[in-house]
Formats: C-alpha cells, sequence, structure tokens
C-alpha cells in the first residue's frame, strides 16, 4: 500500500462546513490522523467509524470558537486525543445576511469578528505551544487559515467579514515571522465564490443577500464557482512538505477573480 503525503500527519481541523468536509476527506485520504471541531460538527461515511490505521479521524469535539474557555479545552483535548499536534487549520466563519454597512445597527459586526477574527486568534494562539514543540522536533509543522478573497478585495454588503478576514491576513503574517525559525509555516487560503450547501442557500435568498450572491459566478474570468475540493487540496499542500518555504502567504483560490 503507497502511503500519502499526509501519513501520520497529526491535525485538527476547525470547522466542518463544505470546505471543513472536503478538508478532512482530503487529509484522511493523504493518511493524516485528524480530530475535527466546530460549533456544529457533523461528519458522515467514513468518519463514523473510522478502522484504517493510517489515515483516521480520532474524534469530534463541539467547540464554539468564540468562548476562550472551550477553545483552550477543545486544543488540548485534540492534542490528546492524537498524540501531539503538528497543525491546525481552521475554516470556520459566520453566517450572516449582507447589507450596506450604513443600514446596519450598533453592535451588528461584534458576532461576526468575534468569530472570523478574535476565535480564529484564539485557536492559533492556543495551539502554537503544541505546534511548535513538533516544529522543534522536526515534523512537519503548520497552521492554515482559511479566509475569504473578500480580505484582500472587499465585499458589497459584507464590510465587517471583509474587515475580520483583512485582520487574520495580518494576523498569519506576523505569526509566520515569529515562527518561521521553528520551522513552522502559517499561511492563509482565501477562496473565491465556492459550491457550498451554504453558498447556495445564500444564493436563493431574498434582499441583498440573493441578489450579491446569485451574481457572483459572473465576475469570475474562469466563468465557474471554485469546487470544496480545490480550496481543500490548496490546505493540504500548504501543510505538505513541498510547501515548507511557504510562509506568511495569503493564496487566493478563485478562478482568477482576485489577481
Amino acid at each position: 500500500m503507497s502511503l500519502g503525503q499526509h501519513v501520520g500527519q497529526k491535525i485538527l481541523v476547525v470547522g466542518a462546513g463544505g470546505i471543513g468536509t472536503a478538508t478532512v476527506e482530503h487529509l484522511v485520504t493523504e493518511d493524516a490522523r485528524v480530530v475535527v471541531a466546530g460549533r456544529n460538527v457533523r461528519m458522515d461515511g467514513p468518519f463514523d467509524d473510522p478502522k484504517d490505521e493510517l489515515g483516521i479521524v480520532l474524534g469530534h469535539l463541539t467547540v464554539d470558537i468564540t468562548d476562550e474557555g472551550a477553545v483552550e479545552w477543545g486544543v488540548t483535548r485534540a492534542a490528546e486525543l492524537l498524540g501531539g499536534l503538528d497543525a491546525l487549520v481552521v475554516t470556520a466563519g459566520h453566517r450572516h445576511e449582507l447589507a450596506p454597512l450604513h443600514e446596519t445597527q450598533a453592535g451588528w459586526a461584534r458576532e461576526i469578528i468575534e468569530t472570523e477574527l478574535i476565535g480564529v486568534m484564539s485557536l492559533v494562539r492556543h495551539s502554537l505551544p503544541f505546534i511548535r514543540n513538533a516544529g522543534n522536533k522536526g515534523r512537519r509543522a503548520g497552521i492554515v487559515v482559511v479566509a475569504s478573497d473578500s480580505a484582500k478585495a472587499g465585499s458589497m454588503g459584507d464590510a465587517a467579514s471583509s474587515a475580520a478576514r483583512s485582520g487574520v491576513l495580518g494576523m498569519v503574517k506576523s505569526v509566520a515571522r515569529e515562527n518561521a525559525t521553528v520551522p513552522l509555516t502559517v499561511n492563509a487560503v482565501c477562496p473565491g465564490p465556492t459550491d457550498t450547501e451554504m453558498y447556495r442557500q445564500a444564493a436563493e435568498a431574498e434582499g441583498m443577500t440573493g441578489k450579491v450572491f446569485s451574481g457572483m459566478a459572473k465576475g469570475i474570468p474562469a466563468r465557474r464557482l471554485g469546487q470544496p475540493e480545490e480550496i481543500a487540496a490548496t490546505v493540504a499542500f500548504l501543510l505538505s512538505e513541498g510547501s515548507a518555504y511557504i510562509t506568511g502567504q495569503a493564496l487566493s483560490v478563485s478562478g482568477g477573480l482576485t489577481m
């Protein structure tokens, strides 16, 4: 049996939506050992009763990343289940309706920013001691945050999320600089419009949300939506040996939408 490029790599994946699930599937296929965490973790099929010796999901943890105590517990528990932690992947996001900033109410942005920026920073902060330890021991150590192309270009009716995602890119660059000699790589993946259940629901919604989402594909040079598997493959590459000299980057996977 041939072994995948992530054989034995111990990875915590936070966020079990379309991109998160595709990422777990890809990493498990490449023989990683994975723990999945999220506010609403629901995994199907091969994740229910894993039997493989190498590529397996070792646990599912319910974690609200806006709760600092829950994040600390979740990261520690994942490291216990895996016997250490080589890598962190964050795909978590916040579902919300779109609206121009001048039409929003006071406090509207707080929950979005607490999830997409502060929660992500909390996950990275609590994971770093474990991942730094792995890097210092010569293991392939890394962090990948799935952000959004809105971090680079902004998004109509989504100022708070665009601001949070931009903040994540700044954090990625800072943490990458702080840990480059460990060695430990820290990168962001910035998807464009991607064909997930969340995207389809948004495209069918009423008002500004439906109008913006349903028209997104028209602006993509590739003339199609991205697929979750394409984002997952990029995440997996950024945790592979072949990308060990790539750090502090924000890679768009958007069919040319952002160049």
